[in-house]
Formats: C-alpha cells, sequence, structure tokens
C-alpha cells in the first residue's frame, strides 16, 4: 500500500513532522539505503543508529558546498572514513530512504529544515512490489557510481568557496563514472531545422564532422566529456584561452592556449585524444595502452621533463575514462590553463563546438541531423 506524506495544518504549531516519522520507521531496520543529495550529517546519524547496514548514494560536490563551517568538515570526515558506504553520482537529485519492506520518496532533502520546516510531499510504499521496485533502482545508481577519490575529496574541499552555495563553485570537480542523463522533451525527439538558432555555414561543417563518428553513441560520450571538462574549468565559450576548432576536416579539436587537451580524430579508425601530465601516476603504463601517443615539445620556460604527453585511443570515449584517468587528465587541462591568457589559435575558434557540448537541446538538434 502507499500512503501520501505531508504537513496537516498542524505542522504550522510544531505538531509532529509526518516525514520523520515515516523516514524514521522506513530506517528502523536491518539494512538502510539512502538517495539524496542535500543531507544534515546530525539527522543522518539519529536515523541510522539503528541500522546495522547503510549505503547512500549522493551528489558529494552538491552535498559539500550546501554546508559551511564545521557542518561541512563532518561531512568532509564522514565521506572519507566511509568511502565504501557512499557513492558519488553528479546530478542525483532524487530523495529517498529505503528498507527491505518499506520506502519512502518525495522532495524533503534529509535535513532538520526539510524534514520539519518546509512545505514538502512525499509517499510512503509498503507494497512489496514497489518497495521491490525502487531497490532495484537504487542498486543500478549504486552499480553505475563509485566512491569518490580520496585526494580528490581533500583538494575539492580546500578549494570550495567558505560560503554554502547550491551551485558549482570549486576550482576543482570529483571524478565519476556514473552516467549523466540525457533525455529528450516529449516533443524534443525529432528537433527540425527551426528549432534551434545557429550561424548555417558553421552548423553545417560541425555536421560534417560529428558524421565521422561511428555511432550517435560514441558522438554522445564525446560531447558528454566535453562537456565534463567545461564543467570542470568554468571556461566560457568565449574565453581566450579556449579554442574549440573544426576547421580540420579530420577532426574536433580542443585547445586550451598553446596545446591539444581534448580531441576527436577520424583520419582512420576514429579515436579520442588526451592530455595527461609527465607526473602521472602510472604514466609509462597508460603510454603503452594507449593506441597513439606523442610528447608535446617542452614550451618556454618549461623543462623537457615537465612536458605533458598525448594519447589517443579507439574505444568508446565515456568507456575508457577511468576516476583516476579522468583526474590525470582534469589535473593536466588545469596546468594548460595556468601557461597563459589567451591561445595564439583564436582565429580556429568555432563556439558552436562548446554549443553543442552544453546545450543539450542544440546537441540532438546535431546529433538528429549526423546519424
Amino acid at each position: 500500500m502507499s500512503r501520501l506524506i505531508y504537513h496537516s495544518e498542524g505542522g504550522y504549531a510544531r505538531a509532529e513532522s509526518s516525514f520523520d516519522r515515516a523516514i524514521r520507521e522506513t530506517a528502523d531496520a536491518e539494512s538502510v539505503r539512502v538517495v539524496c543529495p542535500y543531507i544534515s550529517p546530525s539527522y543522518l546519524k539519529t536515523v541510522l543508529d539503528p541500522a546495522d547496514e547503510w549505503r547512500i548514494v549522493t551528489d558529494v560536490e552538491a552535498w559539500i558546498g550546501t554546508f559551511g563551517g564545521s557542518t561541512r568538515d563532518v561531512i568532509h570526515e564522514l565521506i572519507a572514513t566511509n568511502r565504501e558506504r557512499i557513492h558519488h553520482f553528479p546530478d542525483v537529485h532524487a530523495k529517498a530512504v529505503l528498507s527491505d519492506d518499506s520506502a519512502v520518496v518525495g522532495s524533503a532533502n534529509l535535513t532538520e529544515k526539510g524534514v520539519v520546516g518546509r512545505t514538502e510531499m512525499g509517499v510512503r510504499f509498503t507494497d512489496g512490489a514497489k518497495v521491490d521496485e525502487l531497490n532495484r533502482w537504487f542498486t543500478r545508481l549504486w552499480s553505475e557510481s563509485g566512491p569518490v577519490d580520496s585526494e580528490e575529496l581533500d583538494e575539492f574541499v580546500e578549494s570550495s568557496p567558505s560560503t554554502p552555495t547550491t551551485h558549482a563553485g570549486s576550482g576543482t570537480s570529483l571524478s565519476s563514472d556514473a552516467p549523466r542523463v540525457s533525455a529528450t522533451f516529449v516533443d524534443d525527439t525529432e528537433p527540425t531545422t527551426e528549432d534551434v538558432d545557429a550561424n548555417e555555414e558553421a552548423h553545417e561543417t560541425l555536421v560534417q564532422r560529428v558524421q565521422q563518428a561511428p555511432s550517435r553513441e560514441w558522438a554522445t560520450d564525446f560531447f558528454d566529456l566535453l562537456n565534463d571538462l567545461i564543467a570542470a574549468t568554468g571556461l566560457a565559450e568565449d574565453d581566450a584561452r579556449l579554442v574549440t576548432s573544426i576547421a580540420q576536416s579530420d577532426r574536433i579539436a580542443v585547445s586550451i592556449n598553446n596545446r591539444y587537451v581534448f580531441g576527436a580524430f577520424f583520419s582512420g579508425e576514429p579515436t579520442t585524444g588526451f592530455i595527461v601530465g609527465a607526473d602521472t601516476e602510472n604514466v609509462d603504463e597508460l603510454i603503452e595502452t594507449a593506441d597513439e601517443h606523442m610528447a608535446f615539445n617542452a614550451l618556454s620556460g618549461e623543462a623537457t621533463d615537465d612536458t605533458p604527453h598525448w594519447v589517443e585511443f579507439t574505444e568508446e570515449p565515456e568507456r575508457m575514462v577511468s576516476q583516476s584517468f579522468r583526474r590525470a587528465w582534469i589535473s593536466a587541462v588545469y596546468s594548460e590553463l595556468e601557461r597563459a591568457s589567451g591561445s595564439p589559435y583564436q582565429d580556429s575558434h568555432e563556439p558552436l563546438v562548446h554549443r553543442v557540448a552544453v546545450d543539450k537541446k542544440y546537441r540532438n538538434k546535431v546529433l538528429q541531423e549526423s546519424f
């Protein structure tokens, strides 16, 4: 059966919270599973105390960014000491508390304010079929995600603004192998040429480049990674350091200042290329597994031993990027950002490449025309 959860009129006069009651009754179990981006550690502790085993799927960046001061320190410690119990799933926004025989799903975050101080709506399920379905959903999210890297976590916390915010504000990002939702609106499944305004000649050139990808899925993975790069660096399409180029017929190339940092290449078997630093852990093994490798020439003032490497792979882009590889790649990208204030190759910059990465509606249009 199911039961709606909301505050009655008594909630205005300090009546017991129906959300707190439903959550605690569900969590009074041997095994508890939680999905929520914003969690108060003090409230979480009281909820999970009866459980012998618990797991959490959350957006760690959002969780840490929303709290400041000593509470952020507590969250940092909680994640660091429970890495195998807490998985990072970027952009997860669902709120659910699950056990084997009960489930609470709704709009309320697991914070004191969310449970007792906001107008929220939820539902509690005790029907076996619904509870089983929600637990299968949790299991899928858990299998698609993983714990944060300890070094990345420390760096992210140190670089995050001291003022709490729900917007990404750190100079770094946390790696995750979790997939990104890339759905479409019902009316956008077959976008027409009138749906999105774009420079016609540049748009046609971009479509020609994308058509060389082996599949729509391959192209989607590539643009997802480019979107990750843009999100991690905060680069706008008109940033003087960034060049996203389709000037050459056999590639989509992304440069920062003087060097390639990412690209798709179609002169033979399609490959995806990445920059990685010379100090990358096990860099020699990484080079050996790459299908193509090149060492960059040293720039002015740069020691030869410190020059980064360029590696290319023929696999589907998203599948090859593990957490450790993503960390090495983004770290090398940051290094290139700091080398100069502008690229000498700005004449080759095509803003539509940036747009197709970050604008899902425009991306759908390009992919629809390409495949």
